[in-house]
């Protein structure tokens, strides 16, 4: 994992060699992560990303929340964050938000999702039983209580070349 900062350096029109600003997000592997430390319900961590242009995290491969997880883990979190899985369109059907397609990661906590007390329909990663020895996913109430206020990860969009 590298913290890149990057700064876009034009000279006289000529964009060669240009650098894209990264911060304040974080590059692990191939993508651009941003860790929020404030603890918000779903719908404000979604307003959050939004306003850094990016989105709740998606992970389109287990491999890619291995990634994401590893770096949490060797920065010594346990914490909770919100990702942007949830059921909202319909009850047992998890989506992630920003693509909309169905979340088949292998990384559900055991017995998750299990929508307990029909309110559970957001996706957040973290340890989720006091027996847990690594981050997995489980399914909470989006904004109904104060057991549902986590951290969160924005996932900046794949950077393009203009040319």
């Amino acid at each position: 994992w590298t913290r890149e900062k990057f700064s876009i350096q034009v000279h006289e029109g000529n964009t060669f060699g240009a650098l894209i600003k990264a911060e304040p997000f974080t590059k692990i592997n191939d993508g651009y992560y941003f860790f929020g430390t404030e603890s918000l319900n779903w719908y404000e961590a979604y307003e959050k990303c939004r306003e850094l242009n990016s989105e709740l995290v998606t992970f389109e491969t287990d491999q890619e929340f291995d990634a994401v997880t590893a770096f949490l883990t060797a920065n010594g979190s346990r914490l909770n964050y919100w990702t942007s899985g949830n059921d909202l369109a319909k009850t047992g059907s998890h989506r992630w938000f920003t693509s909309g397609q169905r979340i088949s990661s292998l990384r559900w906590a055991r017995n998750q999702p299990d929508n307990a007390g029909q309110k559970e329909h957001c996706v957040h990663l973290g340890y989720i039983y006091t027996d847990s020895q690594k981050f997995e996913l489980n399914d909470r109430p989006c904004s109904q209580d104060a057991n549902s206020l986590f951290k969160y990860i924005c996932e900046a969009p794949e950077m393009e070349t203009i040319s």
